[in-house]
């Protein structure tokens, strides 16, 4: 099989980051005007904190847009987490998939983040959180996983 690799961006991530390179376009774009209408120490400090300013939005966005589950032949990498981001499909007994979708004012995010449950062939349950994905992207990851695994 070839290698797929699934983006898991959150519902609510997307559209902030968005809006916050947006917005970091529009000032940029007035510091822009500020520096060729002033030339002036104010004007010259605004333009530098919008680059600055642009490249944190570059990098966010990147960040948000690189968080994904990668499949391959042999293993599932994880690429939002640092370190134990790989599972080997001959260690992965069975896989299981965690979402509370139950209503709740009392409930906080961390409280609906998307888990992945392995059971390993050693006997021993390895847990990766998501994040806050939908059921969709979540039930995508599940059974691309599970041809990968029983194929």
């Amino acid at each position: 099989m070839e290698n797929k690799f699934i983006h898991i961006i959150s519902p609510v991530a997307l559209p902030v980051v968005l809006l916050f390179d947006a917005a970091i376009a529009y000032y940029t774009y007035i510091a822009v005007l500020k520096i060729m209408a002033d030339k002036g120490v104010f004007a010259s400090l605004f333009l530098a904190l919008q680059v600055g300013a642009m490249i944190i939005a570059a990098l966010t966005t990147r960040e948000v847009l690189r968080h994904g589950v990668l499949l391959t032949d042999s293993e599932i990498v994880f690429t939002a987490l640092d370190f134990d981001n790989k599972v080997r499909y001959d260690e992965i007994e069975r896989i299981e998939v965690v979402k509370d979708t139950k209503a709740s004012l009392r409930k906080n995010f961390i409280s609906r983040y998307s888990s992945l449950v392995f059971y390993l062939n050693d006997d021993t349950v390895l847990t990766v959180e998501l994040g806050i994905t939908t059921k969709r992207k979540l039930n995508q990851i599940e059974n691309e996983i599970n041809t990968r695994l029983f194929k």
